[in-house]
């Protein structure tokens, strides 16, 4: 009698479904944690699932959605027609939004899909908003413009149109993330003010100068991709405010623009610089300006694209003459120096030299070799050698870190 009825508990227990006796809250959080296409599959288990289903507040919208969908219908679809479907039935807000799809995905996708997703989404209480359509001839609907509940926004390849007499834009956005973005010529001499962001990123994109704008949170700003000089002096303005700087090698080239009109970046802490070519003289100059006019600087990173000791008079004069207008001050905040893909030409040595006996509260500098360096080992042993300038800083110590090819990591003491 007694093992009869333990089987029986055996048997109940194992037909209990413990998932479903979770919250709902629960519940939804579960599907979130997968992918769109697997969270909407769950809707064909049950009538209780599909009720789950409806109340996702994360949905993402990309080729493999698409695809995945099609393979199990084994007909065309219509990728529009499905986001549309699939918005309008929700139960809950949806807090955040991905949408990746192609002309070639989706050839029928007009403008008015588009304007009609934001839309649902701006009355929605949208928090975090990705679009990448891969065609600049989609723009940026107003509603997302004015949108208050966004935080988050990443915009790719898609035409921007600043609206004319708004005084205060993305009211909400906090960090804003632009892509192969195309600021348009009818926005130039429009000022409006982003009161919240504080991280903005431009990545490809064309026509930043016409993007302009106040921002008085703006803490991190991101730049990758050739600026002209207008755009170099629509960086000007904002390097009073931001705290975090990064800029690529095709950002360097200043030219043509005068130190005395870049403001002194006072709050600027932390200068990231993505592919460099020492040997390059524009470039070199630009990082010079910019240390100069840093004086809290704290953190130096630096990424090397290359440095050929050809023709590069005009560079050791620059960094050799004592008397040189370049970094004439000391950088007396900069704590932590790293540099990376390091091959120990000279123009990078004697940078080096110069950042050691300008910085008197330096603690650390991290050099990462090139990852090729092992083919000129004897040279590359030589170069660490010669990193044992004298510093200003009595803390300061110099780490050598190897390639993946197994070279050693060295510390190098100072020297008086």
């Amino acid at each position: 009698m007694a093992q009869r009825l333990r089987l029986e508990l055996v048997a109940d227990h194992a037909t209990v479904d413990l998932i479903s006796e979770l919250p709902l809250e629960l519940k939804v959080r579960i599907l979130e944690c997968l992918p769109t296409r697997d969270a909407a599959r769950t809707a064909l288990l049950s009538t209780h699932w599909n009720h789950v289903w409806l109340r996702l507040g994360r949905l993402a919208f990309d080729n493999d959605f698409f695809w995945g969908i099609q393979k199990c219908s084994g007909e065309s679809i219509v990728p529009s027609k499905i986001i549309t479907c699939v918005l309008l039935q929700r139960v809950w807000p949806v807090k955040k939004f991905s949408l990746n799809i192609a002309a070639l995905i989706d050839p029928m996708l007009k403008q008015s899909d588009l304007d009609q997703w934001c839309l649902y989404l701006s009355r929605n209480g949208i928090e975090e908003l990705d679009i990448s359509l891969w065609n600049p001839q989609y723009k940026l609907p107003f509603c997302i413009v004015s949108c208050p509940t966004i935080k988050q926004l990443r915009l790719n390849s898609l035409g921007f149109d600043c609206p004319i007499n708004a005084p205060s834009i993305f009211r909400g956005v906090t960090s804003l993330i632009f892509l192969d973005v195309v600021f348009n010529r009818n926005v130039n001499g429009i000022v409006s003010s982003i009161p919240n962001l504080e991280k903005l990123e431009f990545i490809g994109c064309e026509g930043i100068s016409n993007f302009k704008f106040t921002a008085p949170k703006l803490e991190s700003l991101s730049i990758i991709g050739f600026i002209p000089a207008a755009e170099s002096r629509w960086l000007s303005l904002h390097l009073e405010t931001i705290k975090v700087l990064c800029l690529d090698h095709s950002c360097m080239l200043w030219e043509d623009v005068e130190v005395a009109s870049f403001p002194t970046a006072i709050n600027l802490q932390v200068i990231e610089l993505d592919y460099m070519n020492f040997a390059n003289e524009k470039q070199l100059m630009g990082v010079l300006k910019l240390l100069q006019i840093s004086p809290n600087l704290r953190e130096l990173d630096i990424k090397i694209i290359g440095s050929q000791d050809d023709d590069i008079e005009v560079i050791l004069r620059l960094l050799k003459d004592p008397d040189s207008c370049i970094v004439n001050q000391d950088l007396k905040m900069l704590k932590t120096i790293k540099i990376n893909r390091f091959r120990g030409s000279t123009t990078e040595m004697l940078f080096v030299k110069m950042l050691l006996s300008k910085s008197p509260k330096l603690e650390s500098v991290v050099i990462q070799e090139y990852y090729f360096v092992h083919r000129q080992y004897n040279k590359v042993i030589k170069s660490q050698r010669e990193l044992c300038f004298p510093r200003a800083s009595p803390k300061a110590q110099i780490i050598v870190l190897g390639n993946s090819m197994g070279s050693v990591c060295m510390q190098l003491r100072n020297v008086r």
